[in-house]
């Protein structure tokens, strides 16, 4: 192998499961997947269960060993682009339509997960948003809004039932709980799927690197360092580890990278009386902090998202910092374990799926997007693909506009530090006010 999986907490609790031969030799088949996340395990999952069986799906590391595998673990019908914007791009109806999708994927992610036994949990219901701003009639109206739009079911939280039954923070104001949503292992649940693909009929092939694609008259082939496979359609969800394979692909995003810790375990009276709920929190600043209790009483924490995709070399003592500013009592709580994992962004922070010409298909863009969103691309690739589906079509509006490059890498970093401040100043301005008030 070239590589086996990254020593962290997911892997260290993953369920057993061996590696799986590289592809070797001369393969036809009628669908060729790229990518072992969870975009292309979906995908090539969906199109088994709509009959189309012959699939060959290539990883170039292990199942799950990229972004799928190692996030927060949020399965919530949320897309990164806000439903402001996604209004703002395509209208009322179709974003009801969208977020329809997302609703129906949790479902089928949560009806996955028990039909074919996947052991991921616990799965505990809901994911609380903590606000940094002292906007408690925002919130509510937000609220107000999603709930009469799109049918959302959230519970508004003021701050002091906030403090006494979630998130005993001083940085926190008010919150809203999200129901419909929950987090899980995610790489468990990869392979889970990986294993229910493979027992009715897919073929998948770990360390086997896709060197070329070529993809003319609607058939393609991928060529491995060790082998070919010849497909009638080729599905490429690489994400944000490959940006040469498909270059139209690979310019319309750019990688993000995100980091996580897990701390020591936890005495029992003291994260009880900080990180009080079972459920995923997230806060509502553009670069946020999300966070979950583990069930050993660890935490696992995650922020500080960048487009420089370098690990600092600080890392542990960053992200501990960032923990430590929303709770202090954690001072003496050690970090077992650090890591990093990229994430593909499109400029309109939305998941970019479709068709690239005439038998070559894509999926990625799912940054920010919660793990719902790659069974939503993974069931409107395998409905298109199968026939008679034109869901996907929804995803069209977005297409894939050049991100920029080198160029784009440092915008976006130059916005990133830019909202950082401005959230600053905001929090710091409301924490004034809040304190002046008697």
């Amino acid at each position: 192998m070239s590589g086996d999986y990254l020593d962290i907490h997911y892997a260290r609790t993953r369920t057993p499961d061996a590696p799986r031969r590289r592809l070797e030799g001369h393969h036809k088949t009628q669908v060729c997947i790229i990518g072992g996340g969870l975009a292309g395990l979906t995908t090539a999952l969906g199109l088994a269960e709509r009959g189309v069986t012959d699939v060959i799906l290539l990883e170039a590391e292990r199942v799950g060993w990229g972004a799928s595998g190692r996030n927060g673990g949020f399965v919530s019908p949320h897309y990164a682009a806000g439903t402001d914007n996604l209004i703002a791009k395509v209208g009322l109806d179709h974003t009801r339509d969208l977020i329809k999708l997302s609703r129906q994927a949790v479902d089928l992610v949560k009806e996955r997960i028990g039909r074919y036994a996947i052991d991921c949990g616990p799965n505990p219901e809901g994911n609380l948003e903590a606000s940094w701003f002292n906007d408690p009639d925002g919130l509510k109206r937000a609220i107000e809004f999603e709930a009469e739009e799109f049918g959302e079911h959230m519970d508004f939280i003021p701050r002091e039932r906030l403090r006494d039954e979630y998130v005993a923070s001083d940085m926190y104001f008010d919150g809203a709980m999200h129901h419909g949503c929950f987090w899980f292992h995610p790489l468990n649940y990869c392979l889970g799927i990986a294993r229910k693909a493979e027992g009715v009929g897919v073929r998948i092939y770990e360390d086997s690197v896709a060197l070329s694609l070529v993809s003319e008259d609607g058939s393609g082939t991928v060529t491995t360092d060790r082998g070919m496979v010849e497909a009638d359609e080729i599905v490429v969800t690489t994400g944000a580890y490959d940006q040469t394979l498909v270059p139209e692909l690979g310019g319309a995003f750019q990688p993000v990278a995100t980091y996580i810790i897990v701390t020591e375990p936890v005495d029992e009276a003291l994260i009880s009386s900080t990180i009080k709920c079972h459920q995923a929190v997230a806060d509502d600043r553009f670069s946020l902090d999300y966070y979950r209790r583990l069930e050993d009483n660890r935490i696992l924490w995650g922020g500080r998202g960048s487009t420089r995709t370098t690990e600092p070399y600080n890392l542990r003592a960053l992200m501990q910092g960032d923990m430590l500013k929303v709770y202090p009592e954690l001072a003496e709580v050690g970090v077992d374990m650090a890591w990093g994992g990229l994430m593909s962004y499109a400029v309109h922070h939305m998941i970019q799926t479709g068709r690239l010409r005439q038998g070559l298909w894509y999926a990625q863009g799912f940054g920010g997007q919660g793990m719902a969103q790659t069974t939503v691309a993974g069931e409107a690739l395998a409905g298109a693909i199968a026939g008679g589906d034109d869901t996907i079509d929804l995803f069209a509006p977005f297409g894939l506009p050049w991100a920029g490059g080198p160029i784009g890498k440092a915008y976006g970093e130059i916005f990133r530090v830019f909202v950082r401040t401005r959230d600053r100043i905001a929090t710091a301005r409301d924490r004034r006010i809040a304190k002046a008030r008697p």
